[in-house]
């Protein structure tokens, strides 16, 4: 899994997805993931989260391929 962004909102996070979706036209067989993190004394953060890569390589393959093309991308797990 790979995580592209923590936003204010899930809007947010979900406009940040159709933006990546443009410029990287390789996250085309991926389905965005928000999840909410619910944080103590302050707002909650919505991550971006995309899966079903092979393995970590596979996550960072594309993580590279994202920021080269402007974004943010951070392999998480596994």
């Amino acid at each position: 899994m790979v995580q592209l962004g923590a936003l204010p909102t899930e809007e947010a996070a979900r406009a940040e997805w159709e933006r990546l979706a443009r410029r990287v036209p390789e996250l085309a067989g991926f389905r965005p993931r928000v999840v909410k993190l619910d944080r103590d004394g302050q707002p909650p953060l919505f991550r971006l989260r995309t899966g079903g890569l092979a393995d970590a390589a596979a996550a960072k393959a594309l993580c590279d391929l994202v920021k080269a093309k402007g974004g943010a991308c951070n392999p998480i797990g596994g």
